[in-house]
């Protein structure tokens, strides 16, 4: 096991966000679903747009209260990324964007299909309603960037 004293700065920033944003999305889907399942509680618009605003705003907090973080710690102890840093920040981040491609190819798939089939559609998400849509997309968006820094963390490990 890496001690922290032992990482680099991308690396502890990337172990950070990691956690941050996982406890974001564990709210997200917990409160989104009711639970820990795929198919969004019933909302109405007003109940849908307080939800997604609160989501909005506090990842925004969380990630510029890390950068601010590890921004005056740059100013303290210089550091300068090196070829391995921008290699494995560059890993990270065609690991989450393919991710992320993934995730929205399986939702276009599933929504072409739900509309050709039409009410006889039976699979496991459903993605015609605005607030089905609304929580697949911020599902794939945050497993894709939860993916991207779990990939950083373990090329570091290597």
């Amino acid at each position: 096991m890496i001690r922290i004293e032992d990482m680099s700065e991308p690396h502890r920033q990337s172990w950070v966000t990691l956690l941050a944003d996982s406890a974001v999305f564990i709210w997200f889907w917990q409160n989104m679903t009711g639970g820990f399942n795929f198919t969004p509680r019933d909302m109405e618009p007003s109940q849908a747009g307080e939800f997604f605003l609160q989501l909005v705003i506090v990842t925004i907090i969380m990630h510029a209260v890390i950068a601010a973080v590890f921004e005056m710690r740059k100013r303290k102890v210089k550091f300068e990324k090196d070829e391995r840093d921008i290699d494995i920040a560059r890993r990270g981040s065609h690991a989450g964007y393919g991710l992320l491609q993934l995730g929205i190819g399986i939702i276009l798939v599933t929504l072409l299909i739900q509309y050709v089939v039409g009410g006889d559609y039976q699979g496991p998400v459903s993605v015609i309603e605005p607030v089905q849509m609304l929580f697949v997309l911020c599902f794939a968006s945050y497993v894709a960037d939860i993916y991207r820094h779990g990939t950083i963390i373990w090329a570091y490990r290597h």
